[in-house]
């Protein structure tokens, strides 16, 4: 292809990867995913006709000997077998009708797999209350993402009323789930469960660019100080790594490329930088050294969405249990 050279990003790279792989093998990855991702990657494979060996080796080199010059692939057909042996027929229904034949789905949880523009469109104009239940059903990036759409004044609004919230009866998400339904075919039945919280909203926090966090916080200090300080305490920034313990930076250097490190640290700090360099074989940190200083220019938004996928794995290291960030955790005592 002419474009061969093309930085590839993320989406685009699974979507390659999972183009290569048999049917059954692809739904089985996919099972792992979240909607966010799953939507991502949909997009792009749809957007596949066939893939040279040239493409594919730029992103799994290693399969290289099993692979023919051109893979030719199934398009939407494709795509829509696998989506339903990874995620069943309802959810697969919702998803394909948004990224394969441009129609959307019904119910709530239908609105966990839709196009964030689409959401923010839809909910612009209903109450902050309500639009606030919505948020919060919706996983963290989703839900920055749409947030993002709405106006400023909205959506601090918004994001306070998020992290006030502690439940919402069954009544309350049966009336929703009704209203929605009149936008969208189908729905999918709610139970009583917890929404929002400070954690929800540091989470939604986390997945916004620096600008509009930033904004949404002054907001937010403005109206409740200490909500402000309860909600940063919980948030998680790419700087937060400098607190992080050792062991836990080794596990991270475990589960991120070279190459993610490399963009990441473009506009870190001094003490972040020798912070991962310290725990790094000596000839890995003179390689990360050398490619950091050899790239290019960058958007800033392209360095922040590389170490957001930092920050989420580091979330995750920090929920199991592998990452301390000191100072989070209350007065728990380690051991």
């Amino acid at each position: 292809m002419a474009d061969k050279d093309k930085s590839i990003n993320g989406a685009e790279k699974a979507a390659i990867l999972l183009l290569s792989l048999d049917e059954d093998v692809a739904s089985e990855v996919m099972k792992h995913m979240g909607p966010t991702e799953i939507q991502k990657i949909s997009a792009e494979m749809t957007k596949v006709e066939e893939l040279p060996k040239e493409r594919l080796e730029t992103v799994a080199g290693e399969f290289n000997k099993e692979i023919g010059t051109v893979i030719s692939v199934g398009g939407s057909e494709y795509v829509k077998n696998v989506l339903t042996k990874a995620l069943g027929q309802d959810k697969a229904d919702a998803i394909i009708d948004r990224v394969v034949e441009g129609v959307e789905g019904g119910g709530l949880e239908a609105l966990r797999w839709m196009d964030p523009k689409v959401v923010g469109d839809m909910i612009k104009d209903e109450h902050p209350q309500t639009i606030a239940v919505i948020i919060s059903h919706l996983e963290p990036e989703h839900a920055s993402s749409v947030l993002a759409c709405l106006n400023a004044r909205l959506r601090t609004d918004v994001l306070l009323r998020v992290a006030t919230m502690e439940s919402i009866s069954h009544e309350a998400m049966k009336e929703l789930e009704e209203t929605i339904k009149q936008q969208l075919s189908g729905g999918v039945a709610m139970h009583n469960k917890s929404l929002g919280g400070v954690k929800i909203a540091a989470e939604i926090l986390n997945q916004m660019d620096s600008t509009s966090e930033g904004e949404i916080i002054s907001d937010i200090e403005k109206v409740n100080g200490e909500l402000a300080a309860k909600i940063q305490e919980q948030m998680f920034v790419f700087a937060d790594l400098i607190k992080a313990d050792d062991r836990g930076i080794q596990e991270l250097l475990k589960e991120v490329s070279s190459d993610q490190l490399a963009v990441a640290l473009k506009v870190a700090d001094d003490a972040l930088k020798e912070k991962i360099f310290k725990n790094m074989s000596e000839r890995a940190r003179d390689m990360l050294k050398e490619d950091i200083d050899t790239r290019g220019p960058m958007k800033l938004s392209e360095v922040e969405a590389v170490q957001q996928e930092i920050i989420k794995t580091a979330r995750g290291l920090e929920e199991e249990g592998k990452l301390v960030i000191e100072g989070k955790g209350g007065e728990e005592t380690l051991v």
